[in-house]
C-alpha cells in the first residue's frame, strides 16, 4: 500500500471518527433534555395537585359586607372597614335619637319644608298630625323621607343631627358621619363594622325598633282627619320567621344597601349582616351569606 493510500485512510478514519463523536453528543443531549422535562412534569404535578381550592363565601358583587354574631365574633367580613353611603340605613340612627327625644305619642304637625324633599312614601301631607311612634313607623317601614324629616324638624333639624353624630361616637361608630336623617346625602357615610356596632346598640338598647322593621304591614293615623293610612314593608325579608330586623337604603351613588338581624340554627345569639353597594341583588347577596353561616 503506497503512502499517499495510507495517508488518504487515516484522513477518512479520522473525519469518520469525528462524526461519530458529534452524532453521539447530539443524542445524548436529546436524551438528556428528554429526561428533564419528564422529571420537571413529574416534580410539578403533584404541587399543582396539593393546591388547596379556595372557594370565596360569595360572589363579591358589592363594596362591602360582613357578618358577625351579635355580642360574638366576626363571621364573615369583606372590606368590613371601607366607608360608603349607607342611603336610608340612615333612619336607624334616626329612629334612635326620636325615641331619646321624644315621647311615642307626642304629635307633630306636618309642614311644607318637611315633605320638600324627594319622595311622597308615606302619604303626607301638609297639615296632617301624627304621633312620633307612627312617623317612625313610617320611616322603617316604607322608607318615608318625610316623616325622617318631620322627626328632625320637629325637635329642631340641627340640633337633631347633632345628637345622631353624638350617638354615633357613644356607640364607638368611629368612621361614620350623619349630615342628614335621611340618608339622601351621599356624606351620610359609614362602614359595615360600623353598622355592626349600630345593630347591637339598638337589639340591646331598643328592640322595638327592629321588631316594627319585621312587619308586613302597618298602619298611621292622621290625627286632624282621622284617616288611616296603609304602609306596605319595601324590606322583602319583612315576615319571615328567622328575621328579627333590619333597614333597606338606596340611592343611585350607593346602589343597593342592607342591614339585616336573623335567627340561625345552631347559633344561640343573632347574627348580623351588612351588605353595602350591592350592584345586583343586596337581598341575594345577604342570602348567599345568610346560607354559609
Amino acid at each position: 500500500m503506497s503512502k499517499k493510500l495510507k495517508i488518504k485512510l487515516l484522513i477518512a478514519a479520522f473525519i469518520i471518527f469525528i462524526i461519530a463523536v458529534s452524532l453521539f453528543g447530539i443524542i445524548l443531549a436529546r436524551i438528556s433534555n428528554s429526561s428533564i422535562v419528564q422529571t420537571d412534569k413529574a416534580f410539578e404535578a403533584p404541587i399543582h395537585e396539593q393546591l388547596p381550592t379556595v372557594t370565596p363565601i360569595i360572589q363579591e358583587n358589592m363594596s362591602a359586607a360582613g357578618a358577625y354574631i351579635i355580642g360574638g365574633d366576626e363571621v364573615y367580613s369583606y372590606r368590613a372597614d371601607k366607608r360608603w353611603p349607607i342611603a336610608s340605613i340612615t333612619k336607624l340612627m334616626t329612629s334612635l335619637v326620636a325615641a331619646n327625644v321624644f315621647k311615642p305619642d307626642d304629635v307633630i304637625t306636618i309642614t311644607e319644608p318637611m315633605v320638600d324633599t324627594e319622595g311622597i312614601s308615606g302619604g303626607l301631607k301638609v297639615g296632617d298630625r301624627y304621633t312620633v311612634g307612627d312617623l317612625t313607623e313610617a320611616m322603617l317601614l316604607v322608607s318615608s323621607n318625610d316623616a325622617a324629616e318631620a322627626l328632625a324638624m320637629g325637635y329642631g333639624e340641627e340640633k337633631f343631627i347633632d345628637k345622631m353624630n353624638a350617638l354615633a361616637k357613644e356607640i364607638g361608630m368611629t368612621d361614620t358621619l350623619f349630615v342628614d336623617p335621611t340618608g339622601l346625602s351621599i356624606q351620610n357615610l359609614s362602614t359595615v363594622e360600623d353598622l355592626r356596632s349600630l345593630a347591637t346598640y339598638i337589639w340591646e338598647n331598643n328592640p322595638h325598633i327592629f321588631s316594627i322593621t319585621t312587619r308586613e304591614k302597618g298602619t298611621i293615623l292622621d290625627i286632624k282627619s282621622g284617616k288611616r293610612h296603609k304602609l306596605a314593608n319595601i324590606n322583602e325579608f319583612a315576615g319571615r320567621d328567622d328575621f328579627l330586623g333590619g333597614k333597606t337604603g338606596h340611592i343611585p351613588e350607593a346602589d343597593g344597601n342592607l342591614l339585616s338581624l336573623f335567627t340561625v340554627p345552631g347559633r344561640a345569639s343573632p347574627v348580623i349582616i351588612v351588605v353595602l353597594g350591592a350592584s345586583n341583588d343586596r337581598f341575594l347577596e345577604t342570602e348567599k351569606i345568610l346560607e354559609k353561616l
